[in-house]
């Protein structure tokens, strides 16, 4: 069962790869979780072309369809659930970015203030060119 075996270590990847992009999230490090978003992408057309490999395999080989998918069904289940967590990190991470930068634009109005109120105002002054 090539294709059914090679179909599982994709899923494997995957799981890999959403497991290193939530660690990478938590820490901040935004370059390591472009890099496995990247891969992931790649990752799903291989998967497909796989899965359809698969479904042939298991047909020649007169397995059960039903309980096949069901297994399958069972993985991608939970990677579902990793990847939703790690869409619940993202969300949770841009919120307290959110509320850094509005405490930063914030501090930004107070220091300007603070600036006009030590800057003497500009007094007109008229010059006489006679």
């Amino acid at each position: 069962m090539n294709a059914d075996r090679d179909l599982q270590n994709s899923y494997r990847e995957w799981k890999r790869l959403a497991e290193a992009e939530g660690e990478a999230i938590r820490a901040g490090n935004w370059m390591l979780v472009f890099d496995c978003q990247n891969v992931l992408r790649q990752l799903q057309p291989r998967i497909i072309r796989q899965t359809e490999a698969a479904h042939r395999e298991w047909k020649t080989l007169g397995l059960d369809a039903e309980v096949m998918e069901n297994n399958l069904n069972a993985v991608i289940h939970n990677l579902i659930e990793l990847e939703r967590r790690n869409r619940s990190l993202i969300d949770a991470r841009q919120r307290l970015a959110q509320e850094e930068l509005s405490k930063l634009e914030q501090a930004s109005l107070t220091l300007r203030r603070i600036q006009r109120s030590y800057t003497p105002p500009n007094t007109a002054r008229w010059t006489s060119f006679s």
